[in-house]
């Protein structure tokens, strides 16, 4: 597993400004000393997103969601956590200094190999006029070809192996691009087809999809297995370039890389493709992090419609109230590639336009073959109706599709309440909660303590957590709020931070310090209060030793300074 040394993180977040990171992304308008925005991450009218430059941290008031812009990135772009530093890193021109698990350096070697394979795929295609030919009469240009990077896999068994090393042979089978027979002999996998390089998020070639070019040659498509870099369902083909090329607020879910070529070709470039498997959670999730729609485009024919029919069952536990999916059945006969290149653009675009919504098509799905206009149709309608009514989560849409089937069915659903599997830990609303928030807010005024204080002998709910905090900051002095909450990334205690951070924002300097002494001192003759009444207790029942009445008059003299 990768690590990143939290100091690096603490410089990090020292040479970035949230403002840059947050502003190319969403529009934003100053705001006293912050800045606000309508939330990218849930739909609303008026502005609950804010980001502080002071503090470097985002806080949407609306929806929760908050953090540095590590978190950011992470949400808006969907990286993960490495991933996320890592481009963060490259705007601030440093190198990340990763402690490399075999796992990760493994990573970065087979990130080399696959690029290098992709280099090797588009250089063969030149002069290669058969294959040229093939190109062009499908309808792709030269520079739609150039953008996505195609190639060619030589018509040999080792084509591509002999251009590698001998020592890169296992990194060649690890990431797919060579296979073996049963009796051990390694050979390319991908041979005599049109080659397409699979990217992920980060625009890094992860796997390939070969296309027969052939008559007669099987399978006609062949993808990468899955590998180190490449998990099929998590995946979508051209997603880097649909969130480079196009602006529109919807993205396209086609089935075909052949397809998203073909309507980039026509001028349509916020399309993606599955790769060889069924719409996913991964997919949508991913999907949603970026389009406020999505639109998913199947064949007109009966397999079209099964596949579309799985993607609605998996997108319904996914939906949200300010996010939208629709269906588009292409004619019968036709598939994306086929239709854009008959009929063009606006065509196309016309036929997306009408695509079916969610809620439509949900209810074809379950009353399909059912009478609605008799009471046993009715009554077959309510019982199909109620595994994907509750699948729904709670929201608005979710009450009017119950309003929809109620109407169709004259009859009562009773939704079920999910129970929550989220459990988090709580902060005691109380001074060590206030203590935490000052912390966090202004993480200089650690110094305030006294040298070698600690809070967990006073035996209060989270007092575990300030010597957390004020352990960081003592390590680093200079520590700003957004890297001493991103020091808690993994702990329980995170997600609560942001919120906690903000409490005290009203304060001056002055004051907060003020506050912060007075709630340390409540806390420790809280705490000699405690041990008084102690020792107290048993001078009653058993008497002191000498050391003991000593500390007792100790603590009762200090108790009342």
């Amino acid at each position: 597993m990768a690590s990143i040394p939290n100091e690096f993180i603490d410089e990090l977040i020292h040479r970035i400004d949230i403002y840059d990171v947050v502003s190319s992304r969403v529009s934003l308008k100053k705001a006293g000393k912050d800045y606000s925005g309508l939330c990218p991450f849930h739909n609303e009218n008026t502005p609950s997103f804010t980001v502080s430059q002071q503090k470097q941290f985002f806080h949407c008031f609306g929806c929760g969601k908050n953090g540095s812009a590590i978190g950011f990135l992470m949400e808006y772009e969907g990286l993960d956590f490495v991933d996320a530093v890592q481009e963060l890193a490259q705007m601030a021109g440093l190198e990340v200094p990763i402690s490399q698990g075999h796992q990760q350096k493994g990573h970065k070697n087979l990130f080399a190999i696959t690029e290098k394979a992709a280099r090797i795929f588009r250089h063969q295609l030149k002069g290669q006029d058969q294959v040229i030919n093939y190109i062009k009469n499908r309808g792709v240009s030269a520079a739609t070809a150039q953008t996505f990077q195609i190639g060619y896999a030589l018509d040999q068994w080792d084509g591509l192996m002999k251009r590698f090393d001998f020592s890169e042979h296992g990194q060649l089978a690890e990431t797919g691009l060579t296979t073996s027979n049963d009796r051990g002999k390694v050979y390319d996998k991908f041979r005599n087809r049109l080659m397409f390089p699979i990217h992920d998020r980060r625009a890094r070639v992860i796997a390939f999809g070969g296309r027969a070019i052939e008559a007669g040659q099987k399978p006609k498509y062949l993808n990468s297995p899955e590998t180190p870099l490449f998990h099929k369902s998590h995946e979508l083909y051209a997603y880097h370039l649909a969130r480079k090329h196009s602006d529109e607020s919807h993205v396209l879910v086609v089935e075909g890389y052949m397809d998203v070529v073909a309507l980039f070709e026509h001028g349509i470039k916020n399309a993606v493709a599955t790769l060889g498997t069924a719409t996913s959670p991964h997919h949508i999730k991913n999907l949603f992090k970026v389009w406020d729609e999505v639109v998913f485009c199947f064949d007109g024919d009966n397999a079209g419609r099964q596949a579309a029919e799985k993607a609605l069952f998996t997108a319904l536990p996914l939906y949200l109230d300010h996010k939208t999916i629709r269906f588009l059945f292409l004619p019968q006969g036709h598939d994306p590639d086929s239709y854009v290149s008959e009929f063009g653009h606006d065509a196309f675009k016309a036929q997306a336009a009408q695509a079916t919504p969610l809620s439509e098509f949900l209810i074809q799905v379950i009353s399909k073959g059912i009478d609605t206009d008799t009471l046993d149709g009715r009554a077959k309608l309510f019982h199909q109706a109620q595994e994907p009514i509750n699948q729904l989560p709670k929201g608005a849409f979710k009450k009017l599709m119950v309003q929809r089937i109620e109407d169709l069915t004259q009859q009562t659903i009773q939704t079920q309440v999910k129970p929550s599997n989220k459990t988090t830990q709580r902060i005691d609303p109380s001074p060590v909660r206030k203590i935490i928030s000052l912390l966090v807010n202004a993480p200089e005024i650690h110094q305030q303590l006294p040298e070698g204080l600690k809070f967990s002998p006073f035996g209060n709910k989270g007092v575990a957590l300030i010597d957390k905090i004020v352990e960081i900051c003592r390590r680093n002095p200079q520590i700003s709020s957004a890297a001493l909450i991103e020091s808690f990334r993994d702990d329980a205690a995170y997600e609560h931070l942001v919120p906690l951070a903000r409490q005290y924002d009203h304060l001056s300097d002055e004051e907060k310090t003020h506050e912060f002494n007075d709630l340390v001192r409540h806390m420790q003759k809280r705490h000699r209060q405690l041990q008084i009444n102690t020792l107290r207790e048993k001078q009653m029942q058993h008497g002191l030793t000498q050391e003991e009445k000593q500390q007792l008059v100790h603590l009762l003299t200090e108790n009342m300074n």
